[in-house]
């Protein structure tokens, strides 16, 4: 069986799934999700749009499937990568990528698109699933029981879903001495020595 492939200068579908999640986190709502402005974001036709999908609800179903699964194994897998390892370096990173990139406004956006579509609320249980798991077991590395560490990344995981809706109040510090803070004096989760 023959795999179609996209004709030279046409953008992938991930190309397109890529995009789609940086357009409705800067706009702040999946109402933003158009073919047309998919397509004028990354200048290319709604033929090439329609090459991968087959109209607007396809492209939901390639961003629910993408943000339940290999969007966030992406993520995890690189900042595992980076860090050797280390649960505590590793929490720190992945709490460093939410606060320095979209992610928590593409968040926001997917919670609350999960409110009025079913596939969507899936999607982001399943992602939940996933981020938990991955927090859970970096932090019981840090030498933390299983239930122990499971309500330290289930609350780690309720810091960070809440605290971009508090953006507009001052922080008492820096992110870094925020995150810190949150880190060692909420979450308990010291450095080894």
């Amino acid at each position: 069986m023959a795999v179609a492939v996209a004709p030279k200068g046409r953008k992938s579908k991930q190309d397109f799934i890529n995009e789609s999640f940086e357009l409705i986190a800067e706009a702040g709502t999946a109402d933003a999700l158009t073919i047309d402005s998919v397509c004028l974001r990354l200048g290319v036709s709604k033929g090439s749009f329609y090459w991968h999908f087959k109209g607007r609800d396809s492209l939901i179903d390639g961003l629910v499937e993408a943000w339940s699964g290999n969007f966030h194994v992406a993520i995890h897998s690189a900042i595992e990568a980076q860090t050797a390892d280390n649960g505590r370096t590793v929490i720190e990173e992945i709490s460093d990528y939410w606060l320095s990139s979209n992610m928590s406004k593409l968040d926001q956006v997917m919670r609350h698109w999960a409110q009025h579509d079913e596939r969507v609320y899936n999607a982001v249980r399943r992602a939940d699933e996933l981020l938990l798991d991955f927090l859970k077991d970096n932090i019981r590395t840090l030498g933390y029981g299983e239930e122990d560490a499971y309500r330290r990344a289930r609350l780690m995981m309720a810091i960070g879903i809440a605290e971009p809706m508090l953006a507009h109040l001052p922080k008492a510090g820096t992110d870094d001495k925020e995150l810190q803070w949150i880190l060692d004096g909420v979450l308990g989760l010291t450095r080894p020595k």
